[in-house]
Order: structure tokens, then C-alpha cells, then sequence
């Protein structure tokens, strides 16, 4: 099984990849938008495949000019009463093997919607099932806590939304061209990105060892971003970690915050006064914050030259998996071995 810092340190080339065939990717939905107007873009997905669709969703409404919309797997199928007939249902399965994911598209195509599926390959069991399939550009990720696949799920989803704010006229072609090429720094950044966050590392780590909890917290794509990290490091370090939005994090949580608990705040100036004012009250009260970002508050902090305006939660979306590694690895679990979930699958799967 490969090594989830390798698939980490793949991430630069694998977005190198995406802006380099995008075109191609994307050139059977392009087809299939230029004959129906669509007035909304619904994302379905579970795990990271929700995710990724939660940090790209504002840029895709913002570029699109059309209402985007995220829901999981389940309550779409379950408690989403009203169908749009004129929406376009975004499917995301890295593997393509999610099984609710599978059954909810082929409902929805069945039913004459236009869906289209996500996913590493043509050659997947979603991809299969599919209409209208699109790569994601991950390759093959052999390590089931996905880094690869957030990146490129994000800039697919982002670059979809740049294709169809371009198709309807709600971007020039001029302005679509400018948004490639300020992706295309992407590639140089995160990996400068990935080696700070190791050396970080080194030091941030024992307070986060002395932790019960992570909160990870940030406003507008880095929300996603949040509730990604805190997934990743439930799953590979097995350390309890929550992702919540920069304001809500502030109502009601914030009654609850003590020394045990720390807080690390995702920065990249959108509601940056408030969430370096909630980092020095951890650090100053609490004795337990860190910042990520642009901007910090102390030597303490991790201090991120972002060099995009627009594909920020994608820069820093590799610091936090650093993170996870570091606490999964320093803290003794090899996350090579072989998987054996028999046990858990005994009792559910959600994967084929």
C-alpha cells in the first residue's frame, strides 16, 4: 500500500495534470450543457467526495453565476423533496465504488436527469453506469485516506464551474483563461507548501498530542476545507477532530473550549480579523491555537505564502494533511499495512 506522504507529495503533479487536459475531462460535459440551459448545480457526494464539493461550491457559484448546491448522498435521496428538472447532479466517487453514490445517479438518469459522474477513470464501476463522465485526474491513489483525490476533486469541481460560466456567457473566455493561469501556480505552491508544514511539524505536534480534541475552522472555501482536515485526522492519527465554519465555530462551541482542546484556525484573509481574534484568545486564555495562512499571530503559527487569490483552500488543503500524517506517523500507526475491515463491513459497506 502506498504511503499517504507519497500521495501527498503526488499532489502538485496530479493538479499539473488536471489544468493540462482539463479540456479533454471536461469536453463530453461541455457538450451535453451547450444543448440544455441548466439554472442549478447539485453536488452529491459522501466522505471527501462531500468535501471537496463544499470548499469548491463558492467559487462555482461565483464563476457560473448559477445557484451550486451540496448535499450528501443521503439526505439527497432521502430528505430533498423538490427536484429540479433543469439542474445538472454532479455525482463524485474518487474509486467510483460508493455505493449509495452509485445507486442515487442511477435513479437520477433513469429518471431523464441530467447527471454527470466524478470520478479517477473511465474504467470505474460509477464511470460505467454513466452518461456523461468526467476524470478527475487523480490517477490511481493506493492509499485509502484520500489527499490526491480532495486536490484534484476540488480543482475539477472549480474548473466545471469556470466551463459553465464560460458556456452560458457569464464569463468570457478572457476571464476563464486568466483563472487557468492563476491555478497554474498551484503546482510550485503547495509543494513549498508540503515542505514548511513537515519542518512545522516538528514542533507543533506535541501540543496537538497533548490534545482530546482538534477544531479546525475557517470561512468561505475553507470551511470545506475544515471539515476535510478534521476528517483526515480522525481517520489516520484516529485523534477526535471537528471542522466548523469560522462563525459558527464562535456561537456555542465556544462556551465549550479548554486547554484540552486545539484549535487551528485556517487563514487566508476572508474574516481575518475574527479568526485571528479567536486564534490569540486560544493561545493567550487557553494555552492551545495555531493559525495556517497568509497572516498568523506568533512564531508558533504556520505562515503560508499563498500566491493565488482564488484557489487558496487548495494551497493550505496540503498543510492539513501533512498534519495528519505527522500525528499518524510520529504517533506510531503505519498506515501501510493492509486494511482489514471484515469486521466493520460484517456489520455495514459502504463501498463495492
Amino acid at each position: 500500500m502506498e504511503s499517504i506522504i507519497t500521495c501527498i507529495e503526488r499532489v502538485p503533479q496530479a493538479l499539473e495534470n488536471v489544468l493540462d487536459h482539463h479540456e479533454t475531462y471536461l469536453k463530453e460535459l461541455s457538450e451535453k450543457i451547450t444543448e440544455k440551459k441548466i439554472d442549478e448545480i447539485i453536488f452529491i457526494g459522501s466522505g471527501t467526495s462531500n468535501t471537496s464539493a463544499m470548499t469548491a461550491r463558492p467559487f462555482i457559484e461565483k464563476v457560473s453565476k448559477i445557484r451550486t448546491t451540496v448535499v450528501s448522498s443521503n439526505e439527497f435521496m432521502y430528505d430533498r423533496y423538490l427536484r429540479n428538472p433543469n439542474a445538472l447532479y454532479v455525482f463524485t466517487s474518487q474509486t467510483g465504488t460508493s455505493h449509495f453514490v452509485r445507486e442515487a445517479q442511477k435513479s437520477f438518469r433513469e429518471q431523464g436527469f441530467l447527471t454527470v459522474a466524478i470520478t479517477e477513470s473511465e474504467e470505474t464501476p460509477l464511470a460505467k453506469e454513466s452518461s456523461i463522465v468526467v476524470n478527475m485526474g487523480s490517477g490511481i491513489e493506493d492509499c485509502p485516506m484520500r489527499t490526491i483525490g480532495y486536490c484534484t476533486s476540488v480543482l475539477t469541481q472549480m474548473i466545471l464551474g469556470l466551463t459553465v460560466g464560460k458556456i452560458y456567457g457569464n464569463l468570457t473566455q478572457e476571464e476563464f483563461d486568466a483563472y487557468i493561469e492563476e491555478a497554474r501556480r498551484l503546482p510550485a505552491s503547495t509543494k513549498a507548501v508540503i515542505e514548511s508544514s513537515l519542518k512545522w511539524m516538528d514542533d507543533a505536534r506535541r501540543r496537538m498530542f497533548q490534545s482530546q480534541l482538534l477544531v479546525f475552522t475557517g470561512a468561505g472555501s475553507l470551511y470545506g476545507l475544515a471539515l476535510e482536515a478534521a476528517m483526515k485526522v480522525w481517520e489516520c492519527p484516529q485523534i477526535a477532530s471537528v471542522g466548523y465554519e469560522l462563525e459558527e465555530g464562535m456561537h456555542g462551541p465556544n462556551y465549550g473550549y479548554n486547554y484540552n482542546h486545539c484549535v487551528i484556525v485556517l487563514n487566508d484573509g476572508t474574516e481575518e480579523r475574527k479568526g485571528l481574534s479567536l486564534a490569540r484568545w486560544m493561545k493567550e486564555v487557553k494555552n492551545n491555537g495555531f493559525v495556517i495562512g497568509s497572516k498568523v499571530v506568533d512564531d508558533k503559527d504556520l505562515q503560508v505564502e499563498l500566491v493565488t487569490e482564488h484557489f487558496t483552500a487548495i494551497e493550505l488543503s496540503v498543510a492539513v494533511q501533512v498534519i495528519a500524517y505527522r500525528l499518524a506517523f510520529d504517533g506510531g500507526r503505519n498506515l501501510t499495512l493492509p486494511h482489514d475491515n471484515s469486521v466493520m463491513e460484517s456489520y455495514f459497506k459502504t463501498h463495492d
